[in-house]
């Protein structure tokens, strides 16, 4: 097998048409990289540099070989280059689980900063519910999800980054529509829908503590629909309740979208970041640092 660094050596000596040009690229003897260009010739059985006083210069046979000689150098550099982007986590693939929307909020603007300061990484993005995707994270189908809260299960592990807010929709013409400030308090005896996918239930979960009371609870009705085409379910004495980012299409019909508040503010649930103990891939470091930094919280040690 022919090693490497005689190709280098080789094809040094053919661009600067000097071995002692291509030596002093090396740090190295004349006399040390002329033995070795001679050790390759005698190894490949054919000459490569017609010599002389003024310089070296490739033979025909030498001509070819050094060109794939060229091109597997070539292969060589670009290979270690991409091996140590994956081990720094600057290549790779970085797979994430979600629920919600990546059109807007903090989750849509930590992947465009992620992507800003790592572009060749591929994000391979799956979209489901709680469940499936912590499944995933355990089977190690995936390196991370962002969802509603944290995780008890022993091998995974949670930290919360931000909040996404809670939003009502009220129909046209309802009498909280002009409330300075909406609370749930005002909403009490009122009917809610809310998406049957995650986070569904945890705004079911929500409005039913802060609601429920001796003889009564929430009337709560679940919609297999996702949360943007939940807001056409607001009519009469119906009120949509979902988390995220606000409307993104308003209309005449459209309803009103408020957030509501407690005694403490404005409502909000808390977007947990989950990865599997032990997932050693180099662009979830990278993610998790980039969290870390930008919202000013370390990761906890495991």
């Amino acid at each position: 097998m022919i090693e490497v660094h005689l190709l280098r050596y080789a094809l040094a000596a053919a661009d600067s048409g000097s071995f002692s040009r291509a030596a002093d690229q090396f740090g190295i003897k004349q006399s040390t990289l002329s033995k070795r260009v001679q050790h390759l010739e005698l190894r490949l059985g054919l000459p490569l540099f017609r010599r002389s006083t003024r310089g070296v210069v490739p033979t025909d046979p030498g001509e070819r070989f050094l060109s794939k000689a060229r091109r597997i150098v070539q292969d060589i550099e670009a290979l270690d280059q991409e091996s140590r982007a994956l081990a720094k986590g600057e290549a790779g693939t970085l797979r994430l689980g979600f629920h919600g929307s990546l059109g807007a909020g903090d989750l849509s603007a930590v992947l465009r900063a992620y992507r800003a300061a790592w572009p060749a990484v591929e994000i391979q993005a799956r979209e489901g519910g709680s469940a499936m995707l912590l499944d995933a994270l355990e089977r190690d189908r995936l390196d991370l999800a962002i969802l509603t809260g944290r995780s008890s299960r022993s091998a995974l592990r949670s930290v919360c980054f931000w909040s996404d807010p809670l939003f009502i929709g009220l129909p046209q013409g309802h009498p909280l529509v002009d409330a300075e400030t909406l609370y749930w308090t005002d909403l009490r005896g009122a009917s809610f829908v809310v998406t049957a996918a995650d986070p569904g239930p945890d705004i079911t979960a929500m409005i039913t503590a802060r609601l429920s009371g001796p003889g009564h609870r929430p009337a709560i009705t679940a919609q297999h629909v996702s949360r943007e085409n939940l807001a056409s379910f607001a009519a009469a004495d119906r009120v949509t309740v979902s988390a995220g980012v606000g409307p993104i299409t308003v209309g005449v019909d459209m309803p009103i979208i408020r957030e509501v508040h407690d005694a403490f503010g404005a409502t909000t649930l808390e977007q947990g970041v989950h990865w599997r103990t032990g997932n050693d891939n180099p662009a979830l470091k990278r993610f998790l640092e980039l969290l870390a930094y930008r919202y000013g919280r370390p990761i906890p040690p495991a």
